[in-house]
């Protein structure tokens, strides 16, 4: 009999036990980020900057096993945060009380927990956990439970540890502190169901929205006295933007009894579908024929197909953009639908153009406008033709502007000439450099050729013997290699043209004159190097006197 009873006293130890919470916050649990992506959050959100304080890192952590036993919390598995710690909510060890740990508590859940007993002076032992996150949708919500091992000996005393659950971000003004990214304030979302009342052990118990309260005497799921039902935080926001959480809870007068509370795994949720773009300008903007407009739409449920049905308006009419079906399909699985939008060049003038691409019947981000600028083709200027002579050290500055199209503009010069709107060069010979410029479109425009001539100052002989002897037999000018198509005209000593070339070579060798004093005048050709400007061509003409001797 005794073997029995003994027996019997085991196997039900064991059921005890197995129907019970467990609780790790040991790797990965013990990664904040991993707990709020990979826990946390489902469908609709985006969780991002990720941080974790307390007094003791055991404050934090992962549950499951919440629908063991009876009564339980009637959320399986997610996040809890505590006052104390974590391990000591699991039952058959210590008990939720031994997280005495001399932290410093918060000073919103101070003012929030003197909204319920004003006489509260102090909070302890603050864990709080804080990230930012967007929503598909024009509402979040996650769902949670409320527990304590304050209750009910410490009922309506200032012995009420706090929690709360503070937003913050566009829209939202209120009375709590904010990051400064989010400088309006934060409200605490963390109420009594129907009312704006924070949640304590003083406003969920058998004699205060006893509906919201379950009794825990025998322990067996976890070691907390009690907890509340199942409770769901909803809250408006606006679908696609940036919003902050501050998860936060502490003791309040004295760090003795701690209080938890569970957060369901994935129930941080929005539901909706968003329609955003990305565009390579700011503010949706895209230009006529210069780079695509992505279209991206993301639902948060993706367990069925689903048809999004798309509507097109806008004052640009749709010849002038590419066709998109106005049906989309979304297959199982499939979170995302990805298309391209790319405008027409229609050569009007006619400022900026919308298309307003909406989502019919949808609760989320309904809705994206794409802005459309004209596109103007480039024209470009450029330096005129230069002549330097690069023995000298003399270098030429080349330039080339252009106007329209879409900047940043990107020069590129050949022959050597290298990259930017402005270059210095200094060839060793005459070298004509083109420049060509791209845009921010990939569009292309060629400038004209700008010369760059070397031609360094003529220096002519002064006697020259054309007496067949090899040696100086020639009217020599050196450098004239550097000039094409040189003219020359001798004179004799009575003012008569002896001898004429529009294209001199260094040939000349005094024909059959006699010996004597003869008068020269040698002219770049102006038609190739100076473009008609007779400053130039005079600054390069040499006259003088050579002296022929036979």
């Amino acid at each position: 009999m005794n073997k029995t009873i003994l027996l019997i006293l085991l196997l039900v130890a064991f059921i005890v036990t197995k129907a019970q919470i467990t609780v790790s916050n040991t790797a990965p649990y013990n990664n904040t980020t991993y707990l709020v992506n990979n826990v946390l959050s489902g469908n609709g959100v985006t969780a991002s900057n990720i941080t974790f304080t307390s007094a003791n890192a055991n404050q934090i952590g992962f549950f499951k096993g919440g629908l063991l036993g009876a009564p339980n919390l009637g959320i399986d598995s997610g996040i809890v945060l505590s006052s104390g710690d974590v391990n000591d909510i699991p039952i058959g060890g210590n008990q939720p009380d031994q997280g005495t740990y001399g932290g410093p508590g918060d000073p919103d859940l101070l003012t929030i927990a003197q909204s319920v007993r004003p006489s509260i002076s102090s909070t302890a032992d603050a864990a709080i956990l804080e990230f930012d996150f967007t929503v598909v949708g024009d509402t979040f919500e996650f769902r949670f439970v409320f527990a304590s091992e304050e209750y009910l000996t410490w009922v309506d005393t200032d012995f009420n540890d706090i929690f709360a659950f503070f937003l913050s971000g566009p829209g939202i003004s209120g009375p709590y502190a904010s990051p400064p990214a989010f400088p309006n304030g934060a409200v605490n979302v963390a109420v009594v169901p129907g009312t704006s009342t924070p949640i304590t052990i003083s406003t969920i118990h058998p004699g205060l929205n006893s509906q919201y309260y379950i009794d825990n005497p025998l322990g067996t799921n976890n070691d907390f006295n009690g907890f509340s039902t199942i409770i769901t935080a909803k809250y408006p926001v606006q679908c696609g933007s940036t919003f902050h959480f501050k998860f936060a809870i502490a003791d309040c007068q004295d760090d003795f009894l701690d209080t938890g509370v569970f957060i369901e795994a994935g129930s941080l949720t929005s539901s909706g579908v968003t329609i955003l773009a990305n565009t390579p300008l700011p503010n949706n903007t895209i230009i006529e024929d210069c780079g695509d407009a992505e279209i991206i739409i993301v639902r948060s449920d993706i367990t069925l197909n689903d048809t999004v049905n798309i509507v097109f308006s806008g004052n640009a009419i749709p010849s002038e953009y590419s066709t998109i079906s106005t049906t989309q399909v979304f297959a199982p699985g499939a979170d995302t639908l990805i298309f391209n939008l790319n405008a027409f060049v229609d050569n009007l003038t006619e400022g900026i153009d919308t298309i307003i691409i909406e989502i019919a019947g949808n609760t989320g981000c309904n809705m994206v406008t794409i802005l459309i600028e004209d596109y103007t083709p480039m024209s470009i200027t450029v330096s005129d033709s230069i002549n330097i002579c690069t023995e000298l050290g003399e270098t030429a500055e080349i330039w080339a502007n252009v106007s329209d199209g879409k900047s940043p503009y990107y020069y590129t010069w050949n022959n050597g000439g290298g990259v930017g709107d402005t270059l210095i060069v200094a060839p060793e010979e005459t070298v004509e450099y083109t420049p060509t410029v791209t845009d921010a479109c990939g569009k292309e425009i060629i400038g004209e050729i700008v010369p760059v001539w070397v031609q360094c100052p003529l220096t002519p002989t002064n006697v020259f013997t054309p007496n067949g002897d090899g040696i100086n037999d020639f009217f020599t000018l050196i450098n004239l290699d550097d000039y094409l198509n040189p003219s020359v005209k001798v004179y004799n000593r009575w003012g008569q043209l002896v001898y004429e070339s529009d294209s001199y070579q260094n040939d000349w060798d005094g024909d059959n004159l006699n010996e004597g004093t003869y008068y020269y005048i040698v002219s770049p050709n102006k038609k190739y190097e100076y473009d008609g400007d007779a400053k130039e061509e005079l600054k390069y003409t040499i006259k003088g006197f050579v002296q022929l001797y036979r």
